[in-house]
């Protein structure tokens, strides 16, 4: 019998149970793991957690898209950022807001990119792209208004806006439907199909509408579900805009496109009666 060397028993695995004859030589090529699996680029590595929140006791909560911030939120104020701009000026900048809990935390950080032409020409009825930025510091979704009339002498290029999350995303829009006293708005969801209705006050001058509230109706406009307040806000010093969402309104995408909707009616009616107030404040 041939002596069995020390070596060849290591090598076989006999006083090495672990050691196996396999080097993995034999593996295909499409098999072998070469690049490590990476977390979802569109959100940051370490997720925001609300643990400590006042205004949101939810508990350990940890946000995998920039709409998950408004899940649990009933109410929203919009409070525009005050820009010396506006106030020495007769042309309008590019407007800042903070969407933020009611005595609580802000959620997002909105900002206008508009033209400057259409600032200047256009004035609050300018089309213009709304970021905004969740607490991660990345973008949570885009309003898009495009450049229309908010009077119904011009019926086929009426007030609209759409809203897209990253990368890419449709999720709704919001319409104007052609009235000649009530103001009137449809809020469409993907599909195209309409879940809600914002429906103003019953008056024929615009500058009525400025201080104001506008109902959240249902998508059959026969029932009030909610509510969008412009109005002074003592404890900020400021005007804000307040959205009372619906009970039924618990997704975030419907509640995104409220929040869009609100915005639609900054500019269309409420921003008028900020910046004349500012104004003459100032002066």
């Amino acid at each position: 019998m041939n002596e069995i060397r020390e070596t060849d028993l290591n090598d076989k695995g006999f006083d090495n149970p672990t050691a196996t004859e396999d080097d993995g030589s034999n593996l295909r090529p499409d098999l072998i793991i070469s690049v490590q699996p990476r977390q979802n680029e569109s959100r940051a590595e370490l997720p925001v957690s609300t643990l400590d929140w006042r205004s949101a006791p939810r508990g350990q909560f940890i946000p995998v898209h920039g709409l998950d911030f408004l899940i649990g939120v009933s109410t929203l104020q919009i409070q525009q950022t005050v820009e010396l701009d506006d106030l020495i000026s007769r042309v309008d900048s590019e407007n800042r807001y903070i969407v933020r809990v009611p005595n609580g935390e802000s959620l997002y950080l909105a900002s206008e990119v508009s033209s400057q032409t259409q600032r200047c020409l256009c004035g609050s009825g300018r089309a213009f792209v709304m970021h905004l930025h969740d607490n991660t510091r990345q973008e949570a979704m885009q309003m898009q208004r495009r450049l229309a009339a908010a009077s119904c002498c011009f019926p086929c290029r009426l007030q609209e806006m759409k809203v897209i999350t990253p990368p890419g995303d449709y999720i709704g829009r919001i319409q104007q439907q052609c009235t000649w006293v009530v103001p009137f708005y449809l809020v469409r969801d993907a599909n195209d199909q309409v879940i809600f209705a914002v429906e103003g006050p019953a008056v024929m001058r615009r500058s009525a509408l400025m201080l104001s509230e506008f109902k959240i109706m249902t998508g059959d406009s026969l029932r009030e579900v909610g509510k969008i307040a412009h109005g002074w806000d003592r404890e900020l010093v400021s005007f804000t805009t307040t959205l009372s969402m619906p009970h039924n309104a618990v997704q975030p995408r419907h509640k995104a496109l409220l929040l869009a909707a609100s915005f639609l009616l900054e500019y269309t009616y409420f921003e008028r009666a900020k910046s004349s107030c500012l104004r003459c404040n100032c002066l």
